[in-house]
């Protein structure tokens, strides 16, 4: 890596600092984001992915590490340039910025440098908590860019288009944002601003020669995202209508290797990120949650996709469908909603050690079964936890937003790391079981530690 691309690491990350503090002098209180400890943590998570030797993923460069350092100080400028300044256009663009930035100066470490800045944004997701109203639509965006251009490389994509199509689809939150200052206020603005954004990026690459269906795949996302808003005036219709996005997942899995997949996630995040702006979308919370469930939906899905061309099963570990598979499906599906029904306990300003526990244990514990039980654990795991997240949202329950980010860091470290902690599957059985019995000695100190500072803080509300 040259020095100009860590030079600009380093200037993102010292800003993200100032950030940090900056909003700390601004709100004395004990906000659940803008806390110095958060950019600490990130700094710890760097320190973590820098190589010690040439590895898989950990190449020399340190590709990876780049990824979180770079990604993780424009996630504290823009979290704190669109909560505490209230531009949320600016603060967008600055998280969405940094897969643009992994193109530009680390081609030669591409997908180590896009998993750093999915890393980045998990720990952030986590971390910022709900103190910032655009960080899940963000977030999700900004997987699905990462994603998008990993994926290119596999299809023989465009690597461009997914920079492409955020593009478009931020110049259209930024236009619709001044035509609510100027008193145009309605979702219609912001929806043919959007779309408008995406036809036209898919014409242009239509007119300099590309052969992909990349206008089919705007028109079948807009046909989504018109029935989820047509079935939407009902909040029991509005969970009904999760189907909606399950039939655009169908119609677009297979094109391109999956690729095609990759633009409507992309395309399904940016609506979701720019609907949720109720002060000029004027959406209801029904429908915004519906469009934040479809999001989540395509781009686990993605996600996947991603984690199967990056680990193709391999004899005697093609049967994803048996026993180990299953069993981590139910741990996640299980052990999920009770690890967010917990983090979720202590309301909206959740302390910080309940939110880095919560996002601990929702990245150790699928790399922990994938180095038992091999990769398909890491499938099942990740299944299970979507599948943990549509729940929560299909009754109803406050607790999606809680559990969306943990069901995704999963995947978020599987994807990097799932190769080294496979490597231990490998290994004899007494090295694996001892494995396991470290987790279930770790799981048991945590619920130990944590019943007794639970019934401390429940006697001090009692006085």
């Amino acid at each position: 890596m040259s020095l100009v691309a860590w030079s600009i690491g380093g200037v993102c990350f010292g800003l993200g600092l100032v950030a940090a503090l900056m909003a700390r002098a601004r709100v004395p209180m004990f906000p659940a984001f803008a806390l110095p400890l958060v950019w600490l943590f990130a700094l710890v998570a760097f320190g973590l992915t820098l190589p010690a030797e040439p590895a898989p993923y950990f190449q020399a460069g340190g590709a990876l590490g780049w990824g979180v350092l770079t990604a993780s100080g424009l996630w504290l400028m823009g979290a704190f340039v669109g909560s505490r300044l209230h531009y949320e256009w600016l603060g967008a663009l600055l998280p969405l910025s940094a897969p643009v930035l992994v193109l530009l100066f680390v081609r030669e470490g591409l997908l180590p440098a896009l998993w750093g800045v999915g890393i980045a944004t998990g720990l952030m997701w986590v971390l910022l908590g709900r103190a910032w109203e655009s960080l899940e639509g963000v977030a999700l965006s900004t997987l699905a860019l990462c994603w998008t251009t990993g994926l290119a490389t596999f299809a023989g994509a465009p690597l461009w288009y997914g920079v492409c199509l955020t593009g478009a689809g931020l110049a259209a939150f930024g236009l619709a944002t001044l035509l609510a200052r100027r008193g145009r206020i309605g979702w219609r603005y912001s929806y043919m601003l959007l779309f408008g954004g995406f036809t036209l990026t898919a014409v242009g690459y239509q007119l300099t020669g590309s052969d992909a269906p990349l206008l089919q795949l705007v028109l079948i996302t807009l046909l989504a995202a018109t029935l989820a808003r047509g079935l939407s005036g009902s909040e029991l219709w509005s969970r009904y209508a999760l189907l909606v996005w399950v039939g655009l997942l169908m119609a677009a899995f297979a094109t391109m290797r999956g690729f095609g997949l990759a633009i409507c996630a992309l395309m399904t995040a940016l609506h979701a990120l720019v609907m949720a702006h109720r002060e000029f979308t004027r959406t209801k919370v029904h429908e915004n949650a519906l469009y934040g469930a479809g999001a989540l939906l395509l781009v686990s899905v993605l996600g996947f996709r991603l984690f199967t061309l990056s680990y193709p099963v391999r004899q005697p570990r093609a049967d994803l469908y048996l026993y180990f598979t299953l069993m981590a499906f139910l741990i996640a599906l299980v052990g999920l909603s009770a690890l967010a029904l917990w983090w979720s306990l202590r309301g909206e300003r959740s302390p910080l050690w309940r939110s880095l526990l919560a996002g601990f244990w929702a990245a150790a514990a699928p790399l922990a079964l994938t180095a038992v039980f091999s990769e398909r654990a890491a499938a099942g795991w990740t299944v299970g936890a979507l599948g943990a997240s549509l729940s929560a949202y299909l009754y109803g329950n406050r607790l999606f937003h809680w559990i969306a980010p943990l069901s995704v860091l999963g995947l978020i470290i599987v994807l990097p790391l799932g190769s080294l902690a496979a490597t231990v599957a490998d290994m004899p059985r007494a090295t694996r079981i001892g494995v396991a019995a470290g987790l279930g000695i770790a799981l048991t100190i945590t619920a130990i530690g944590i019943a007794i500072i639970d019934r401390g803080l429940n006697g001090t509300d009692e006085h």
